[in-house]
Formats: C-alpha cells, structure tokens, sequence
C-alpha cells in the first residue's frame, strides 16, 4: 500500500506545508484559476499528485500520530500550501493544533466555512484569500483577509483586513509589468529569503 515518505511537503519559499489536490478541492475564482500555480511544475508531477491525495484521505481519517509527530518540533506549518482544506479535515486540523501548542498552522482559504471553523484557534492563523473576481459574499468574511492573485490592473481596496498582497507570479518571479503594492509579500519579489524570516501571514 501506498504511503509517502513524510506528509509535509516543502519548498525554498514557503517551507514546510501540507499540500492538496485542486480537484474537489479548490473553489476558485475566475482570476485563481487563470493564475494557479499548482496546475505546474513540480506540484503536477505524479508523485506530488499522489502524495496530496493521500494527505486529503489521511486528514479525514482518525489517527494522525504520524503528522503530529512531523509537526511537532516545527515553528511554522502551511496548511494547504497547494488545494484547499475540505469540512472533513476540520476535526483533525483542530486535534493537531492541539497536539502541537508550540506550532503555529497558517495559510488561506477560499471558503467561508472553512475559515470560520477555525477561527479563534491560539496557534491557527487562517486569512481568506479574495481577488478582483471574488464573490460579494466572501467580501462579508469577519476575518483576516489576503489579497491575490494581484493582476498589473487591479485596485487592491483599502482595506484593514487585508494583510497581505500576492502579485501574480510564475517560476518564482513576479510578472513583468506589475508593480509593487506597499502590502506586498516580499518573499514573491525576493526581498527576504521566505516565509519564515517574515511571519506577517501567522503574526497577528
């Protein structure tokens, strides 16, 4: 039987996360999908496809000793740094933040649902992820909000819940002709090394 030899993922921006299918998964909007990153590269090869749909299954399932384990000496984790999380996961999600005190889980979602679950978690940090093709209703969310992925001609409101800006970018780069916006993720444009040596999207 199949099994993935750790069920965190990583990579040089981010750092450690869990990663998702898209498929049944996600619920983009029009711009998301245009620009979604986890249709290339490395996230599309077999073995990372397979490996996230385990990860979905393992999440919906009753014992995550195992996860918790990979968790448990780690500063920060991304939940869904690919995908999204499913009502399923919440049960889980929530025993590992448990397990895990000294741990902080952050990332972003596109369903309201999901994000208010976990609302009010000490060490879950969970910013609802809206564009210039958003629905009215996600607008609504009483939350933190992130803003992305940002086109050379979106107006990102001025708004207080948006914490973060992510330019749209492919292979790592930002895409020529977008400028910078004063919330802009600095790891996309290389200003610091990754997530980690900033914090913004957990520290609040």
């Amino acid at each position: 039987m199949y099994s993935p030899g750790t069920l965190l993922s990583k990579n040089l921006k981010t750092g450690t996360s869990l990663n998702l299918p898209l498929a049944g998964h996600c619920t983009p909007t029009k711009n998301c999908a245009f620009c979604c990153y986890g249709r290339i590269g490395r996230t599309r090869l077999p073995e990372a496809t397979r490996k996230a749909a385990y990860v979905s299954e393992y999440l919906s399932g009753m014992d995550i000793a195992r996860l918790v384990d990979e968790c448990r000496q780690l500063t920060a984790v991304r939940l869904s740094g690919v995908g999204d999380l499913l009502p399923s996961h919440i049960p889980n999600i929530l025993k590992l933040a448990d397990a895990c005190p000294h741990t902080m889980f952050w990332g972003m979602t596109r369903k309201l649902t999901i994000a208010y679950a976990l609302q009010g978690i000490k060490n879950i940090r969970l910013m609802v992820s809206v564009d210039a093709t958003s629905p009215v209703s996600t607008w609504t969310y009483n939350g933190k909000l992130c803003y992305g992925p940002r086109l050379a001609q979106d107006t990102v409101p001025d708004d207080s819940r948006i914490l973060t800006v992510f330019p749209r970018h492919f292979t790592g780069r930002v895409i020529k002709g977008i400028g910078r916006h004063p919330k802009d993720c600095l790891a996309v444009w290389h200003d610091i090394s990754g997530c980690s040596a900033c914090g913004r999207c957990w520290s609040w």
